[in-house]
């Protein structure tokens, strides 16, 4: 449904969707948002499968992420509201929300950045060919879109090595911008997920990797409480860096506590 330039769409969580605290996970998070972002482009002959024809791809190059300590139980409705904020001559930014559809309680909301890349060039395109059929919608953008400068780690506290394999890739045959996200954040302490929960990522996604990269990810622990996670291929190259955030857990109750269902 799109109502005054902004597109919502329902979703049920499922089993895979939850962590043990019953948050929403940031591949989850990003999945739904990304899924909207689809729907929203097939309503306007704008999705992957309609400009692939003329050539060209959908790349998503960065989004900032900040996320609540709200509570989603599995089968639970969730809506996630998204809109165009700027169209610049390259980029598309379109910033969402995602929130409870029961009661409206914020789970996530951010921007995203996206460009159109010429398949036979690999060069990016200009938006000029969709300026006519998108809405923008300037007095609702939640954030800056300046592009978010990352500190330079001084040490690396943790290094992991990870082989693309097929669970990785998406339908077009290169690493899924979620597996960068999901590869990251396997770099977390134990200490820190037993006592923390996320609470904003920003990830800049940088080139393309493919089935058997070798990917080598660094984890940086900086003094003002972040975590810097740096992916680079077998040349060295970095392909994706992430910052993530993170606060002390709220308490939350058991869900027989607090969910009575008769399903």
């Amino acid at each position: 449904m799109i109502e005054q330039g902004k597109f919502r769409h329902t979703y049920t969580s499922t089993a895979s969707d939850i962590t043990p605290l019953y948050r929403l996970t940031p591949n989850a998070l990003l999945m739904y948002f990304q899924d909207s972002f689809a729907r929203l482009m097939t309503i306007h002959g704008l999705a992957a499968f309609d400009i692939v024809k003329q050539r060209r791809m959908w790349v998503i190059t960065e989004v900032q992420m900040d996320v609540q300590p709200t509570v989603t139980f599995w089968s639970e409705d969730f809506t996630v509201e998204l809109w165009v904020s700027e169209l610049t001559s390259l980029r598309i930014y379109c910033d969402f929300r995602i929130v409870r559809a029961d009661n409206g309680a914020l789970i996530a909301s951010g921007t995203s950045q996206w460009n159109i890349l010429n398949l036979d060039t690999k060069r990016l395109e200009t938006t000029d060919f969709m300026a006519d059929r998108l809405t923008v919608v300037p007095e609702l953008m939640t954030a800056s879109h300046k592009k978010v400068r990352f500190p330079k780690p001084q040490t690396v506290d943790l290094q992991m090595e990870h082989r693309a394999t097929r669970l990785d890739l998406d339908f077009n045959f290169h690493v899924s911008n979620r597996s960068y996200v999901s590869i990251a954040l396997l770099t977390m302490p134990e200490d820190v997920l037993a006592t923390q929960a996320l609470s904003s990522l920003t990830v800049h996604w940088l080139h393309e990797t493919y089935l058997d990269d070798l990917l080598t990810c660094n984890m940086s622990h900086t003094e003002d409480g972040s975590y810097l996670h740096t992916l680079t291929n077998a040349d060295g190259v970095v392909v994706c860096e992430l910052m993530s955030r993170w606060q002390p857990q709220p308490h939350t109750a058991d869900v027989s506590e607090v969910l009575d269902r008769n399903l």
